[in-house]
């Protein structure tokens, strides 16, 4: 199996280089010539300060035709940079589509498996543990930061993550996940080119092997919970999700070329390329039909409110079930989530663009329904006004049982998040009086 090209994180402030010599731009050139003769495909990040010249010596090597050093997503239907996603895991066999739910194993591969060298770095034996453990002083303190990265991305999409905590150490870039021996991410480090310049680099899916920079003091300063080594691990595992850089860079989207430490994790502009991909963190108990409905409880106790969740095409539904013990008016609100900012892709030179203004609020035309007890009859629908706008089914319950939301999407294919909002109010006669109210029976029948 070959891997799949490989993206890399840059740091944005230049800092003097470690002892061992970066590479020259002519062993960068021949560890790219040695990639087109395997067909591993490299997608880039330059460093500051990289010259115009040398990256556009490349750029004409390289970067012409049909595959270009620098993908900018799925052919600019999704403005996001979603590129291309996992069609097969060790845990859930081949045939996975855009939106399925997916389980994703991950493992550290053990000190001394030997790491290819992918952007002209030498190849060496991998430090990972030894480099780590120095900083951290033992495995579990570290190991709680990408507990903490790959919890983060399971919240806010359709991926579960499961520690393999075994290696067998086989071939990094070409073995695939097996169950019980590696994980489908292999997490590894050594020598790329010192400090700054570049942080790490990635492959992305059906691979999804992270590679860091073992001699780059910026994974030194742990300050703020290890933001560093979060971003930069968070930002990694977003290639190996399928998601290319993001521009520009203003410090706004985790995918930007280089790092930021202004934010922690996932911003809106990367959860709209994971739940595009993969659903959002309930689509993994396939709650597109009333048998598998999200359970969300009694409104009458207390409005209920649902965030970080999407409608991701044109054919998904979301199913949500609540309960009542008596005749209540039921009302049921989804307001699309987004908002207008800068985005475009990352130029096949190394640069950025500086993007074009992109409205996530109204990328697809929610509506929304209340089914009664049996999963399929629609007691009413809301879905009249226009993108970008919230939509509010209302619906006098007759009585005790448990009932439904559904939410839909309209006829474009892309995601929109949402949010949902259930809230319950006692049931009110033609006549006025509340139902239970004795007291308001005794002003009229004293």
């Amino acid at each position: 199996m070959l891997a799949r090209p490989i993206a890399l994180l840059t740091l944005l402030l230049a800092a003097p280089l470690a002892a061992t010599p970066r590479p020259t731009p002519a062993e960068f050139e021949e560890a790219f010539l040695q990639s087109l003769a395997t067909s591993t495909r490299p997608a880039v990040c330059f460093a500051p300060g990289t010259s115009s010249d040398y990256i556009e010596h490349l750029t004409r090597l390289y970067g012409s035709g049909s595959d270009p050093l620098f993908q900018t997503g799925d052919g600019g239907h999704s403005k996001f940079r979603f590129a291309n996603r996992w069609s097969a895991t060790a845990t859930d066999g081949g045939g996975l589509l855009q939106g399925d739910p997916t389980t994703l194993t991950w493992s550290y591969i053990p000190d001394g498996t030997a790491i290819p060298g992918q952007i002209g770095e030498p190849s060496s034996a991998s430090s990972l543990f030894a480099w780590l453990n120095g900083i951290y002083g033992n495995q579990n303190a570290w190991h709680q930061v990408f507990v903490q990265v790959f919890t983060r991305w399971s919240q806010l999409t359709g991926i579960r993550y499961v520690y393999q905590p075994t290696d067998d150490g086989a071939a990094m870039f070409s073995s695939p996940g097996v169950l019980g021996v590696r994980g489908d991410v292999r997490i590894g480090a050594h020598f790329i080119d010192g400090n700054s310049n570049v942080l790490a680099y990635n492959f992305f899916p059906n691979g999804g092997d992270m590679v860091l920079d073992a001699n780059d003091s910026f994974f030194s300063n742990t300050g703020t919970s290890s933001l560093r080594l979060r971003n930069v691990a968070a930002h990694e595992h977003g290639h190996g999700l399928g998601f290319n850089h993001v521009c520009p860079v203003n410090a706004t989207k985790l995918m930007e070329p280089f790092v930021t430490l202004t934010f922690d994790g996932p911003q809106h502009d990367d959860i709209l390329a994971g739940q595009r991909g993969y659903g959002d963190t309930l689509d993994f108990d396939l709650n597109d039909t009333a048998g598998s409905a999200t359970v969300l409880g009694d409104p009458t106790v207390g409005s209920i409110t649902v965030n970080d969740v999407s409608i991701d095409d044109n054919a998904d539904v979301d199913y949500y079930r609540f309960t009542v013990t008596g005749a209540t008016s039921v009302s049921a609100t989804v307001t699309p989530i987004g908002f207008t900012y800068l985005e475009g892709p990352q130029n096949n030179d190394g640069s950025c663009t500086a993007g074009t203004n992109f409205n996530s609020l109204v990328l697809n035309d929610l509506g929304v329904s209340l089914v009664d007890t049996n999963g399929t009859t629609v007691l009413t629908t809301a879905n009249v006004n226009p993108a970008g706008t919230a939509e509010t089914a209302t619906f006098a319950l007759p009585g005790a049982g448990n009932y439904y939301v559904r939410v839909f999407g309209g006829s474009s294919d892309n995601v929109q998040l949402y949010r949902l909002d259930l809230a319950a109010s006692n049931f009110i006669f033609g006549d006025g009086f509340e139902t239970g109210n004795t007291g308001a029976w005794g002003l009229v029948f004293p």
